[in-house]
């Protein structure tokens, strides 16, 4: 009998081995797939674009010019959009779901291409400039955050070598340096495969101060409060608008209340621009702007 296991421990040890071996190569192939895909994806610089110009410094002055696009004929998600944007001035964009707000801002970094109409950042055509020159100049804040495998301090500090002071001070705009104090490691807790150990709200607010500590010209915030609570995401608001009085803002929300202290807002309805002013203009229309505001301070 002991013969025997000592034996069975010769056959089966490798067998063993030899079906980790095999699952390891299955894992190998399937990343092989995807960085494969990655690889061979058409460059988004278009051939007739390589003589593009360089983006000089963005001051953020916005324009989109008779800008229609939609994702297939017949289907438009934009009509006809003309919409001047000041520089330096925090600009909310609202609407009902689905009225264009997304794709309207998806435009501005070429993240979409219109079908037709222009758009100009400082006088520049963005579809006649470098890419990369436009894009690293941008700061952009989905609506679904994505996070990397490390710590609070990596996903923050992404795009530097920030020191910890610049990390708390982004994180601290973002409203989120209170509850990372509050985790056992700070922030030198992992935050998991795409953030899996925190909440929505908290993977948001990680997101906005990755984009703060990055220091772009011109910020567009998609949706990128949707999951924090009403009084968090104003004091978010609150602390953009104060570090980046000098910069062009962009923020898109559902909640219009957020939006009182804004320089100027964008109403969006079935993808046309509806009506735009401030606060106090569109409330004395008493137009979309109004109806949607009153029905949201009854809730």
């Amino acid at each position: 009998m002991i013969a025997f296991r000592i034996l069975a421990g010769y056959v089966t040890g490798p067998m063993i081995r030899l079906s980790g071996l095999w699952q390891n190569v299955q894992e190998t192939s399937l990343s092989m797939d995807l960085l494969s895909d990655i690889v061979d994806s058409p460059a988004e610089e278009l051939p007739e674009q390589a003589g593009n110009v360089q983006m000089p410094l963005l001051t953020g002055h916005v324009e989109y010019r008779d800008v229609t696009f939609g994702f297939a004929p017949g289907q438009q998600q934009l009509s006809n959009v003309s919409l001047k944007i000041k520089a330096g001035s925090f600009v909310g964009v609202v609407g009902q779901s689905g009225s264009g707000k997304s794709t309207l801002m998806k435009l501005l970094p070429r993240l979409y291409t219109p079908n037709s109409g222009n758009i100009f950042i400082d006088g520049f055509d963005v579809n006649k400039v470098k890419l990369d020159s436009l894009r690293r100049q941008i700061g952009y804040v989905p609506q679904d955050a994505v996070l990397f495998e490390g710590t609070i301090r990596d996903n923050i500090a992404l795009f530097g070598d920030l020191s910890d002071d610049a990390v708390i001070d982004a994180a601290t705009v973002a409203n989120a340096h209170d509850f990372i104090m509050q985790l056992p490691s700070g922030y030198s807790t992992k935050v998991g495969e795409r953030g899996g150990t925190l909440s929505g709200g908290q993977r948001q607010r990680i997101a906005i101060a990755r984009t703060v500590a990055s220091d772009p010209r011109l910020l567009v915030f998609d949706e990128a409060t949707s999951a924090l609570d009403y009084e968090t995401e104003r004091r978010v608001c609150d602390n953009l608008m104060s570090r980046f009085s000098d910069r062009t803002v962009l923020f898109i929300t559902h909640r219009l209340n957020t939006l009182t202290r804004a320089d100027w807002i964008v109403f969006m309805e079935s993808g046309i621009l509806a009506e735009q002013g401030t606060h106090q203009d569109l409330m004395a229309r008493r137009q979309l702007y109004y109806c949607l505001y009153s029905q949201q301070s009854r809730m």
